[in-house]
C-alpha cells in the first residue's frame, strides 16, 4: 500500500515552505461540507488532500429537476478539481475510503492508504425511514444521480393513471 498520493495528486506547498514540512489535512468527501472545509483552509499553511469516490461535486438541491427531466445530470455536477483549481495547497484524490486507523493516523483506501495529521470526515447523510425499511419502496430517496434516474424511469407510468383519475370522462 502506498502511504501518499501519486506525485500528480500531490499538493503544492505555499511559497517559502516545503510540502513535506507542512501538516497533512485529509478531507473525506467533496460534498458541501468537504468543499467548505477545503476552501476554509485555502490560505492555511497545510497540505490538503480531498478524497472522494466521485470526480465531481453534485449540487443536490437540484436533483429533483433531474428526476423530473427538467435538467440533465451534467447540469448539476461539476469536477472537484475545477472547483479547487486555484488552491495551491490542495489536491484531489479519486478513491473509495474503507476505514480509518485513528491510532496510526491513516485513511485506508480500497487500493492504498493515506497518512494524515488532521482528518475531516464530511461524507454526507443517508436516508432515514425511522426503523421502517418497508417505506423505502414507496418513498425512494433522492441523494444522488442514480436515485434521480430511478425516479425519472418510474415517473411516466405514474402520471398517466393519476391524470385519468383526476379528469374522468
Amino acid at each position: 500500500m502506498s502511504p501518499e498520493p501519486s506525485p500528480s495528486l500531490a499538493t503544492r506547498a505555499p511559497a517559502g515552505s516545503s510540502a513535506h514540512d507542512l501538516p497533512r489535512v485529509v478531507i473525506v468527501g467533496a460534498g458541501f461540507g468537504g468543499l467548505y472545509a477545503a476552501r476554509a483552509l485555502r490560505r492555511a499553511r497545510v497540505r490538503v488532500t480531498v478524497v472522494d469516490r466521485h470526480n465531481y461535486h453534485l449540487f443536490q438541491p437540484l436533483l429533483y429537476q433531474v428526476a423530473t427531466a427538467g435538467l440533465s445530470p451534467t447540469e448539476i455536477a461539476y469536477p472537484i478539481r475545477a472547483i479547487l483549481r486555484r488552491q495551491d495547497n490542495t489536491g484531489v484524490l479519486l478513491a473509495e475510503v474503507v476505514a480509518v486507523d485513528a491510532g496510526a493516523r491513516r485513511v485506508i483506501l480500497q487500493d492504498g492508504e493515506l497518512a494524515y495529521d488532521y482528518l475531516i470526515i464530511a461524507t454526507g447523510v443517508r436516508h432515514s425511514y425511522f426503523n421502517h425499511p418497508e417505506w423505502e419502496a414507496c418513498a425512494p430517496g433522492l441523494k444522488d444521480v442514480d436515485d434521480a434516474a430511478r425516479i425519472r424511469a418510474r415517473r411516466p407510468g405514474r402520471i398517466g393513471p393519476a391524470v385519468v383519475q383526476l379528469d374522468p370522462p
